[in-house]
């Protein structure tokens, strides 16, 4: 199994379904292609895990500095395709993410991860993650 950097629009193309298992709100594959190019412009990097030429899993990532953590590795998105899992994709993108962090002078890897998914928490604590702080958030269109 390979992890590979992916870049042009094509290759964002085959990310579209895998993504779109995790993000169900994605309205259309070309909405998605311009929303991950603008956030590429911003630093946002896609890697992912392919199976007999189809993309089966992926890691969104970008690298921020905080002053509550330093220089982090922030996980956006990280999707293994139902179909798949239990191969390990998860374990070998989450290794991955952690290596670039020590390459890149990271302080810690962070992500959120809804409440409800119990399986996903499993993947996280056992790769050494810890339940740390909760995060909040108000959607600006909806309040008064």
């Amino acid at each position: 199994m390979t992890v590979i950097l992916i870049k042009d629009p094509l290759d964002l193309s085959r990310c579209y379904p895998a993504f779109l298992e995790l993000r169900p709100h994605l309205q259309s594959e070309e909405s998605f292609i311009k929303q991950i190019m603008q956030q590429q412009s911003e630093g946002y990097k896609i890697y992912a895990i392919q199976e007999d030429d189809e993309v089966v899993a992926c890691l969104g990532l970008r690298i921020l500095t905080m002053l509550a953590w330093g220089k982090i590795l922030y996980i956006d998105d990280l999707i293994t395709r139902a179909a798949v899992r239990g191969k390990g994709y998860g374990s070998l993108l989450i290794k991955h993410a952690i290596k670039l962090a020590h390459e890149l002078n990271c302080d810690q890897v962070h992500l959120d991860s809804g409440y409800i998914r119990h399986a996903a928490h499993r993947l996280y604590i056992n790769n050494g993650f810890e339940f740390n702080c909760h995060h909040l958030a108000l959607k600006i269109k909806h309040h008064c």
